[in-house]
This record gives structure tokens, C-alpha cells and sequence, in this order.
């Protein structure tokens, strides 16, 4: 289930709206939990009473939706505005000025709207592309990629066991395709620390220390040369041998409000030559509600969000229990943190705010 947090005369008058906000109106009719600032009394009197617009509105729809209050919530939202990244995946409609919610969705990430401006439109964004091997597409990644340029975000999750098995003129294919899709993905500005999680297997190519030191350093160098901002950089390295790793056959991305997924590998461009495909595949990129018009699109989109992210959880602690029992080793994980690697003694915390 998707979350929206609202003021509650902000909401009224949404659902008052349809003609002017048909995308939320349908969000809210269909896919999301509505949680509002207001008092739990105040609310019971409302639903109650046949002449005031959130009865109306709960008794005109089909889907049985609960509305509830959260004063207390919305209390620390407004004396910590960066309260909002406590769940990270929400929707936020807040009594703020424009200025002010500009300002609080550049410097989270996170997609605030206030009454002077909703953007109807904003989580239907997406992108569905076929391709074949060695055809050229212009400009690669930053051309497939264009929809969600600045994109509000504030975390990634990427798994792809076959991310950097290979390698073209001792250049590894999948940093350099990794960087370029960072590099379109990531927001131009951003004032909390941005969460990237990359989970891949230790192929032979990987299978020993020094490769998978000189992989991190390379991810944790380039994704800092991106942008200007702070990072937390987490890859995962896992053996076939673990207890997830059957799980970890689709090539998948989870952000904040995105979902994609790559049919081959997310390594899909050559090095000698940026615009040349290197396999036939398939690529999508699409934000929750891209597909609003079918209901059960959006909650197959909703529910793999959700599972894959249990997934990387899963896969995460398993992680770490087996570092602080066996250490980082080529039989289970081996774990970086930044580009340095964390082995048996440290303390390991899983930071990416998707997760948590």
C-alpha cells in the first residue's frame, strides 16, 4: 500500500477536484493509505456526519478505505521538516508555501506538494524499451533515461548477479554503465546524504579481494564525481553458495518511486563505442503509477516494489550475520561500505534508507 500524508484541507479539497487532480483523485480512490493532520475526535465527527465531504467521500467509493489521524506526526514534520524521510517511499501534502515546498523536495528527495502546487502527473512517468545487439542508440543511458531527469529521490537499490562479470579493453562494463545510469538517475541537488546499495554476485571475474577492492573503489570514486553531495555507497558481494542466492536471478532497480528492470543485464552498452547495445534485451523504468489506468498494473508494480526491497533486506542481514560470524570471505559476502570493506569486528549497519 502506498502512503499519503496530508493536511487535511489540502485533501478535502483533492477529492473536491477530480477534473483538476484525476491522477491523485485516482491514487487515492485506489491504491493509498491517507493519513492526516488532524485530531482522531475531530475526524470520527466528520465521517459520521452525511453532510461533510470525507463521509461523502468514503461512502461514494468502491474500495473500503480508512482514513486516519496523525497530529503527532505532522507536529514533527513541521518542527524537523527532514522528518519526511522517515518513510521514504511516502507522498507528502503539507501547509507549506510554494518556496518552501520546492525547497523541502530538492533537499530530500522526498515528493512534497502543498496547496498553491500539485503536480497531477509527477508519478506517472516511465520508461518501456526493447533493443537488439549492436543496434545504436543516441546518447545511451541519458537518452533512455530522460523522463526522470532530477527526478525526486533520495535512495537506490540495484541487484544484478552478472553486473561486473565482464570486461572490455580492461575497462569493466559494469561500472561504466552503472555510472552513466547513476549519472541520469541521480537529483542534480540534494542536502541529506543520497543511499546506494548495489547487490551482485562474486563471479570468477570477482571471486577474490583485491577485484572486489578495486570494483568498490571504482563505484565509490565515480559515484562521488557525479554530484557534489554526500553519499552512503553499500555494494554487497555474494557467493552462489548463499542462502538467497536463488533469488537473485532477476537484474532489478528499486528506488524511492521507481520500479525497473533489465531482462538481461544492466550492463548494456560497450565501451569502445557508448551508443552500441551489447545483447538483445528489454529495459523499463516506471514510476508507481505509471499504468493507473489498469488497478491491477499499479499493484503488481506496488507489490514487486515491495517484495524485491524485503528481498535486499533479507539479503542484507543475512549479510551481515554471516560476516560477523565467518568474516568477509569468498564462500559467503563480502561487504563495502563506502569503498572500504567491513570485515568480522566492525560493527555493520545496513544504511540504505529504503531497508530501515
Amino acid at each position: 500500500m502506498f502512503t499519503i500524508y496530508s493536511d487535511k484541507n489540502i485533501f478535502e479539497s483533492l477529492i473536491s477536484s477530480f477534473e483538476e487532480f484525476p491522477n491523485w483523485n485516482r491514487i487515492i480512490n485506489d491504491h493509498a493509505e491517507i493519513v492526516l493532520d488532524t485530531d482522531q475526535t475531530i475526524l470520527d465527527s466528520q465521517i459520521e456526519d452525511p453532510e461533510n465531504i470525507l463521509f461523502l467521500f468514503l461512502h461514494s467509493n468502491a474500495r473500503s478505505i480508512e482514513l486516519k489521524s496523525a497530529k503527532p506526526i505532522f507536529q514533527n514534520i513541521y518542527s524537523k521538516l527532514d522528518t519526511v524521510l522517515d518513510d521514504p517511499k511516502a507522498v507528502y501534502f503539507l501547509n507549506l508555501t510554494q518556496s518552501e515546498a520546492e525547497k523541502l523536495q530538492e533537499d530530500t528527495g522526498i515528493i512534497i506538494n502543498c496547496g498553491n502546487k500539485i503536480d497531477d502527473d509527477i508519478l506517472l512517468k516511465g520508461v518501456n524499451l526493447d533493443w537488439l545487439a549492436e543496434e545504436e542508440i543516441q546518447n545511451n543511458w541519458a537518452n533512455i533515461l530522460t523522463p526522470f531527469y532530477n527526478y525526486p529521490s533520495n535512495s537506490i537499490i540495484i541487484n544484478d548477479r552478472n553486473l561486473f562479470s565482464n570486461e572490455e579493453r580492461r575497462v569493466n562494463i559494469g561500472v561504466n554503465n552503472i555510472l552513466r545510469i547513476l549519472g541520469n538517475l541521480l537529483p542534480i541537488s540534494l542536502a541529506v546524504d543520497y543511499h546506494i546499495l548495489i547487490q551482485t554476485e562474486q563471479k570468477p571475474e570477482t571471486k577474490n579481494k583485491s577485484k572486489c577492492d578495486d570494483l568498490a573503489r571504482l563505484l565509490n570514486e565515480g559515484i562521488r564525481a557525479l554530484r557534489s553531495y554526500n553519499f552512503q555507497i553499500e555494494i554487497i558481494f555474494y557467493f552462489a553458495g548463499t542462502n538467497f542466492y536463488k533469488h537473485t536471478h532477476n537484474r532489478r532497480i528499486y528506488s524511492n518511486y521507481k520500479y525497473g528492470k533489465s531482462e538481461n543485464s544492466l550492463a548494456s552498452f560497450k565501451i569502445h563505442n557508448l551508443n552500441i547495445t551489447r545483447n538483445d534485451d528489454s529495459f523499463s523504468l516506471i514510476s508507481f503509477f505509471n499504468r493507473l489506468s489498469s488497478a491491477s498494473d499499479t499493484e503488481n508494480f506496488l507489490i514487486a516494489h515491495r517484495n524485491g526491497t524485503n528481498r535486499s533486506k533479507e539479503i542484507s542481514a543475512d549479510c551481515v550475520d554471516k560476516i560477523n560470524k565467518n568474516g568477509p570471505n569468498d564462500r559467503y559476502y563480502r561487504y563495502y561500505l563506502n569503498g572500504s570493506e567491513i570485515v568480522q569486528g566492525q560493527a555493520i549497519s545496513i544504511y540504505n534508507r529504503l531497508l530501515n
